[in-house]
């Protein structure tokens, strides 16, 4: 779907613009100057320099109790750092398509650069998955895991909508940074269990694996391969 839309963009679709002018026009229409407050405020929850280093903190917090520090530090980085390389390609991307903005006249707050996909969007998706993602791993199914992943997507959904309400990116910029988003997450999703199903086949091998011979009282040694011992007499 994201490919999809990035053609569209880039092919110039009159219907994708069209209701991106409606939409856009609609909202820099009926926005009071409250709501453009709280939306200056809610926007910070795109922002890379606070996003980016609470995923450290929600990593660490996401593994079970009993876990060193140092294993929790370590996940909260990696966590961060797949979020932060998400970031990273959608601002290669936002580059390669080079879109254009809302005309600057009509905006109600700062921005930079080109437009689709939002970089704001796709910051709090990813910040919002990954945190319901490790949140959501050392909880049981059931109302806390629904809780925590409907927040994600508030969270999520509310900064979209603050990028619009202040005019500085079309709706389908959005669109594109929630899309993206989603896509980036479930494929770093799926490396990260893929090595970790393969750090737990090699210790699992290491633990099953062949272990030195010992001497028993009796002169003969006791040879474990898995978890079969043997024993072989001595000469």
């Amino acid at each position: 779907m994201f490919a999809a839309l990035t053609f569209a963009i880039v092919s110039h679709s009159s219907v994708v613009q069209g209701l991106d002018d409606a939409l856009h026009g609609w909202a820099v229409g009926h926005r009071p100057s409250w709501s453009v407050s709280l939306a200056r405020v809610v926007t910070w929850g795109g922002a890379t320099a606070i996003v980016l280093p609470a995923l450290v903190v929600v990593g660490a917090i996401g593994l079970r109790r009993g876990r060193p520090v140092r294993e929790r530090l370590m996940a909260g980085v990696v966590l961060a750092t797949t979020a932060a390389a998400g970031v990273y390609v959608g601002l290669l991307v936002t580059s390669w398509v080079g879109r254009a903005r809302p005309p600057l006249s009509e905006w109600a707050g700062a921005a930079g650069g080109p437009s689709f996909p939002s970089g704001h969007t796709t910051a709090a998706t990813i910040f919002a998955l990954c945190s319901a993602w490790a949140l959501t791993a050392r909880t049981g199914p059931g109302r806390s895991r629904i809780i925590v992943w409907m927040c994600a997507v508030v969270w999520a959904l509310t900064v979209g909508w603050s990028r619009v309400w202040l005019g500085v990116h079309w709706p389908s910029d959005v669109v594109g940074g929630l899309l993206y988003a989603v896509a980036w997450c479930a494929l770093a999703l799926a490396a990260l269990q893929s090595v970790a199903r393969r750090v737990a086949e090699r210790r699992s091998r290491t633990i099953t694996g062949v272990v030195p011979a010992q001497s028993s009282p009796g002169g003969a040694r006791t040879v474990t391969l898995g978890s079969s011992p043997t024993s072989r007499s001595s000469t």
